[in-house]
């Protein structure tokens, strides 16, 4: 009788080891290691916004359409507003209010969708002009992935009509400027504007002379949108729901390959 009870213990015991091993086996399968985050492609939302100086409460209200629809916005026409007295701790604020013209564009992270992000970089973009625009800037920032990859963003506002006198101008002066800046880079890029004029045919030949894809709507006003890295993957690319702004903010989904 003794001996039947001592075996009953240790099959017990031995069962209760096998449901162990088993459960540590089944938690070390369900939590992706570090390793394997660093391996897979990572997927953002990406947001150009043109806010038309709408101030804080304007801009309140907007956030409310973009905020949860993007990992990372692309700002212009912010010079009115410090972003970061209006966005809560969630988001990455890159943007310069030391002067008007600097204020302008900006780009905003949203802080669990990166692993960290630089200073904001300011690249001239074109000088004021008497056609009525100041100084134009490229607002930079290189951001790393969730999989550890580092991708440059880029938000900048490409002059208006009046200003697009040709070669020498304002408006292709500052295509110049974005094509030396794309060339120059040693990382994939992200560039979201308002290049005020339409993003597919790929204005004063950017895409062409950089081999960035151009990405814009195919309906409404198509002059907001993207250039990315040819290695860079995209999709879903749709006008949000309209603003208080006179641009409807454009999304799109990227897929950015592991380093």
């Amino acid at each position: 009788m003794k001996l039947m009870k001592r075996l009953a213990t240790l099959a017990g015991a031995a069962l209760a080891m096998l449901v162990a091993s088993g459960a540590a086996v089944a938690s070390v399968q369900q939590a992706p290691s570090r390793e394997t985050s660093l391996l897979a492609s990572s997927e953002l939302r990406v947001v150009t916004a043109n806010l038309a100086f709408r101030g804080d409460a304007g801009v309140r209200s907007d956030w409310n359409i973009i905020g949860p629809e993007a990992d990372i916005v692309f700002v212009q026409e912010a010079k009115n507003v410090n972003l970061r007295n209006i966005l809560g701790d969630a988001w990455i604020v890159r943007q310069d209010t030391s002067s008007e013209d600097r204020q302008g564009s900006a780009v905003v992270i949203r802080r669990s969708a990166v692993q960290s992000a630089t200073d904001l970089n300011l690249v001239k973009g074109t000088d004021s002009d008497p056609c009525g625009i100041m100084t134009r800037w490229i607002a930079r920032v290189d951001v790393q992935l969730l999989n550890g990859r580092w991708v440059r963003l880029a938000s900048l506002h490409m002059p208006p009509a009046r200003c697009q006198t040709g070669p020498g101008g304002p408006y292709d002066t500052m295509a110049d400027s974005v094509v030396s800046f794309a060339n120059r880079s040693d990382k994939m890029l992200v560039l979201g504007a308002d290049w005020n004029k339409v993003v597919d045919e790929d204005p004063n030949n950017i895409g062409g002379r950089t081999g960035l894809k151009p990405r814009g709507p195919d309906a409404g006003q198509r002059i907001d949108g993207f250039y990315v890295s040819e290695a860079i993957g995209t999709r879903d690319l749709h006008h949000l729901p309209q603003t208080g702004s006179d641009h409807r903010p454009v999304k799109m989904t990227i897929t950015v390959p592991a380093p």
